[in-house]
């Protein structure tokens, strides 16, 4: 209907919404504001909690399966945090142990940057004097050696200040291993008593609204779990592969290469590459083929890692639109960074993905049960995944099966709730009803016995 054609009462309407539309967007930008007001007050609670859900989604897991096996759940928390504090110590010890020389390759690497300017100068003087007839006009040669002495003063001021900056980097790491230290009294408590947690959690939840809450929580824990825990071990593999491989290739800190270019993969889409890179750059001072075969051997060990490895070591895909996954690790960066700095905003990057992924879980979720039409397809871009053909009587599409179809492809979410196919209703509703919540139920389906 044209503008013409409309009364007085559509045309306010139309005014009306587009009114209200015009505040929400400000309403919206105004509380953005005031939520970044609050985090950068509320810095070190918020970061003392989110460690303690690190803490808990990465040992929840052998916490119960030695209750499963008859383990006291205060012993079996302690012996978790053993056995994550010996591992912590053995690659601290790698890392900083005058043994290993991996600290001494960081100080060397820093303090090689002016010499690393220096040879590529000369190779740029190199490349100078075998194209001097290209390159004899005056204002190329003046770009030329102002870009050579910014390029000097860039290594030297960088290298001073990372002398300079060990302490502040130092106070950082203190505040930074306070909060670990506050996170971990706080998770120890919450291992111990998550049963409890769980079923007291569950007496503020409607009858009706007790599968939804079973999903989003099952949703929350697979997918932020597999998540943290498959990073983290991807890391280790794909730094231990590259340092090894550097080694044999030549490059000079093939350790703290190796080093970096794990830590580096915790940044999903571009992380990896910029591990790359640097090995290569690093690479190249030695000889141009020892950075070709870095940059071969980080792609192919981080693409080994990825198609073979990871399918195996990740409960939960987390399958996010490379567009969305930039989009969030900056927002989730940003966020991180103004509360904690470097380490806030690396756990910001971290975080940012699988909370889009439960984001988007949620979103297909309450769509498709609202206005009963499947947003879930095979040629889909944001909501790529294999769409359910449970319906119900109306022929609406299973909400709860789609909602992780783009998220879990190799075992559908109707494992959970209906089985390999369909789960009888009352077992459906044992599952909604257990005292100990949704948060051990792969650890009881694998056990074959109720850990209440």
């Amino acid at each position: 209907m044209s503008h013409k054609g409309k009364t007085s009462a559509q045309r306010c309407d139309d005014a009306r919404r587009r009114f209200y539309v015009v505040w929400m967007l400000i309403g919206i930008a105004f509380l953005v504001y005031l939520l970044g007001r609050v985090l950068d007050v509320l810095a070190v609670p918020v970061a003392v909690v989110a460690w303690t859900v690190v803490f808990v989604l990465c040992l929840r897991t052998p916490v119960a399966k030695l209750e499963s096996l008859g383990v006291p759940r205060v012993v079996g928390t302690a012996l978790s945090y053993l056995g994550m504090g010996a591992v912590a110590a053995v690659l601290l010890a790698t890392m900083f142990s005058p043994a290993s020389g991996i600290s001494e390759q960081f100080s060397n690497m820093l303090a090689g940057l002016p010499g690393y300017a220096q040879a590529l100068i000369e190779w740029g003087n190199h490349l100078y004097s075998q194209y001097a007839s290209v390159l004899q006009d005056e204002s190329v040669r003046n770009w030329l050696n102002s870009a050579a002495e910014t390029l000097t003063d860039w290594a030297s001021t960088t290298a001073r200040l990372s002398a300079d900056g060990v302490l502040v980097f130092g106070t950082g790491v203190a505040n930074s291993l306070m909060i670990i230290g506050f996170a971990l009294v706080v998770a120890f408590w919450v291992l111990m008593e998550l049963p409890s947690i769980g079923r007291e959690a569950k007496r503020f939840i409607p009858e009706n609204r007790q599968q939804e809450a079973e999903m989003l929580h099952l949703t929350f824990t697979r997918v932020m779990g597999g998540y943290l825990k498959a990073t983290l071990l991807q890391c280790f593999l794909i730094g231990l592969a590259c340092g090894i491989g550097f080694h044999f290739i030549g490059i000079p800190n093939a350790a703290a290469l190796g080093l970096i270019t794990g830590v580096m993969n915790i940044i999903p889409v571009v992380g990896p590459w910029i591990g790359g890179v640097i090995a290569a750059l690093v690479g190249l001072f030695v000889d141009p083929w020892a950075a070709f075969f870095a940059l071969v051997l980080t792609i192919v060990v981080q693409q080994f890692v990825y198609t073979f490895i990871s399918p195996k070591i990740m409960s939960n895909s987390v399958d996010v639109h490379p567009a969305i996954v930039i989009v969030v690790l900056l927002v989730g960066s940003a966020i991180g960074g103004s509360m904690a700095g470097l380490v806030g905003s690396v756990v910001g990057m971290l975080f940012s993905i699988p909370l889009a992924a439960i984001l988007k879980t949620v979103f297909v979720f309450y769509f498709e049960r609202e206005t009963g039409r499947q947003v879930v397809s095979e040629d889909g871009v944001f909501f790529k995944g294999m769409p359910s053909d449970l319906c119900d009587e109306d022929g609406a599409p299973d909400a709860v099966a789609d909602a992780v179809a783009p998220v879990r492809k190799h075992r559908s979410f109707a494992a959970v709730f209906l089985g390999e196919g369909k789960r009888s209703r009352a077992e459906t509703d044992r599952l909604s009803q257990s005292p100990l919540g949704s948060h051990d139920v792969d650890s009881r389906e694998e056990s074959g016995r109720n850990s209440d």
